[in-house]
């Protein structure tokens, strides 16, 4: 009984101890993760331009928030704001040059305004770092990737 005491009242504590950190936000500021998952709500509602405005408003608050290029790279590449596009997926593969999916969408993006060559290197280097789909894809073409 002591020892189911003592874990109940150290499990108490440790709760204690938190929420004060946990919300100690100043001026209830919103923090670049929440403005993320905002906005793949409005993405979700297909407010496309919406969640263009929050993957902005998570980057100035958090300029080292991958994703949050990533995924707004891709919001314009729906609006057709192909440069756009290309400007916040660069920013992800010169941040991660590991990030397959940055390559594959950029690829992606240079293959839609006919930029051919570009869009065959980044297809490459996708497939290099191991994107199954976009291996099939270039099999399927018949262009090596090796």
């Amino acid at each position: 009984m002591i020892t189911k005491n003592f874990y109940c009242i150290m499990v108490i504590a440790v709760l204690v101890l938190c929420i004060p950190s946990c919300s100690d936000r100043k001026n209830n500021e919103t923090s670049a993760k929440e403005y993320s998952d905002s906005a793949y709500s409005f993405v979700h509602a297909g407010n496309i331009q919406e969640a263009i405005n929050l993957y902005t408003l998570a980057i100035e608050k958090d300029p080292e928030f991958i994703d949050a290029y990533y995924n707004r790279g891709i919001m314009y590449y729906f609006l057709k704001e192909y440069e756009k596009a290309i400007g916040d997926l660069n920013k992800v593969i010169e941040k991660r040059p590991d990030h397959v999916m940055a390559y594959a969408s950029r690829g992606s993006v240079y293959d839609k305004i006919g930029d051919q060559q570009k869009a065959l290197s980044d297809f490459r280097k996708a497939a290099q770092l191991g994107d199954k789909d976009v291996q099939e894809y270039l099999r399927f073409k018949g262009i090596k990737w090796q």
